[in-house]
């Protein structure tokens, strides 16, 4: 299955002109969006659709998005005031850009507050049996309608008025994103269709950017956000597509048997093991750079059904760079759980760095994770777990007792 994000944003806005590159929060409108979309796991693909030279300059001049976000041409036809949002996936569907896409995830630039964990919820949602799913907010409110004389009558009983954070809510849609088959989209036509689920999203997501006054409530909401969040382990976990291992005091215990005919062979713990499948089922790469090399290494690595293996590495961070180009990520997306002096420079430039609880002095001071258990005993396991809940949002990638302190 491949996933493609696809944002709309054309040149003719009459609300507010040009509010695409319009400034929130700090950044362009548009930054928000495809920021999300580049950190979710299940992203394959971020296609933005435009009609907007400045919009093209704009992505094509961004050097963290080159060969991440892709700039399929847009019919005129798609971009005019009368172009139905269905319109522009359908052209984006039949792009060079699309081709193997076999789920759509509609995100609309006018929805900033969208997270890239939004994104993923969404997505997991989708893939747990819906045929589509939109995002949508549960507003707790008060509602009274009119009937056809006039009169005025209440969802709740003005006798007895209750507490507002008692209502149990009405679910509104909030724009941000809608998930649905490729397959689905061609046949009906529509954004959402068949069995739908709905995600629901924080109450803050209801603003859209549809009017002037709009993009001063959001201004506010993400500067207030941003200065709430101090990036973290949590935040770090969240962003992970890539997990990379030593093997030598993290994979082993750093013991090594030599069997009688002299050839080397180290024990591996196979919690490890599930660790790494628990991370390849859930759509994040995984790797082994390590100084060592053998057969040994090979095999289980090939057990691992790891993506990459780099033996005898002399420069880790070197390695790990190179796999990042190779698949277009960032150190940022990177976690790399070493144990000596030799993988300090790597974990100091990955986004989410770990160590065995016996780990050398010089990886634990700055290991942003420092696991409770040992290497070869189920550190990497706990490493891997830490990041899904982190990722899931099951619970915050805390740092144990035995980490470094601050």
């Amino acid at each position: 299955m491949t996933l493609a994000v696809v944002i709309p944003v054309r040149a003719g806005s009459k609300g507010i002109p040009g509010k695409n590159l319009r400034r929130v929060g700090g950044r362009p409108l548009l930054d928000w969006t495809v920021e999300a979309a580049l950190g979710a796991v299940c992203v394959d693909r971020v296609l933005v659709s435009t009609d907007d030279p400045a919009i093209r300059r704009h992505v094509l001049g961004t050097p963290a998005w080159h060969g991440r976000v892709l700039l399929p041409s847009r019919a005129p036809a798609t971009a005019t005031d009368v172009a139905t949002t269905e319109s522009v996936l359908l052209d984006v569907m039949g792009s060079p850009e699309a081709t193997g896409v076999t789920e759509v995830a509609l995100v609309q630039a006018t929805s900033p507050l969208l997270r890239a964990a939004d994104l993923d919820g969404a997505h997991a949602l989708y893939r747990s049996g819906f045929d589509s799913v939109l995002s949508v907010v549960r507003q707790r409110r008060f509602q009274w309608r009119l009937d056809a004389d006039g009169v005025a009558t209440a969802d709740y009983d003005p006798a007895a008025r209750p507490r507002r954070q008692d209502l149990a809510g009405h679910l509104i849609e909030n724009g941000a994103v809608y998930i649905t088959s490729r397959e689905a989209l061609m046949r009906t036509g529509s954004r959402i269709s068949g069995r739908i689920g709905l995600f629901e999203m924080a109450e803050e997501s209801y603003t859209e950017v549809d009017e002037p006054a709009d993009l001063t409530v959001v201004d506010a909401l993400l500067r207030r956000r941003s200065a709430g969040e101090t990036p973290g382990p949590s935040d770090a976990g969240a962003r992970v597509r890539l997990v990379l291992s030593d093997v030598d005091g993290v994979l082993t215990d750093n013991g090594m048997i030599y069997l009688g005919n002299g050839v080397e062979a180290k024990t591996y713990s196979a919690r490890d093991g599930k660790g790494f499948e628990l991370l390849r089922n859930a759509g994040i790469r995984t790797g082994i750079i390590t100084s060592e090399q053998g057969p040994q290494i090979q095999a289980r690595a090939d057990k691992l059904r790891v993506d990459a293996l780099v033996m005898g590495s002399r420069d880790k961070l070197a390695d790990a760079t190179a796999l990042c180009e190779r698949w277009a990520l960032s150190l940022d997306e990177v976690a790399f759980i070493g144990d000596d002096v030799h993988d300090v420079a790597l974990m100091e430039r990955a986004g989410l760095s770990g160590c065995p609880a016996d780990a050398m002095a010089a990886a634990g001071a700055v290991a942003d994770y420092r696991c409770r258990a040992t290497g070869g005993h189920g550190a990497f396991r706990e490493f891997a777990d830490a990041i899904l809940a982190a990722r899931s949002g099951t619970r915050a990638l805390d740092l144990p007792q035995s980490a470094r302190t601050p």
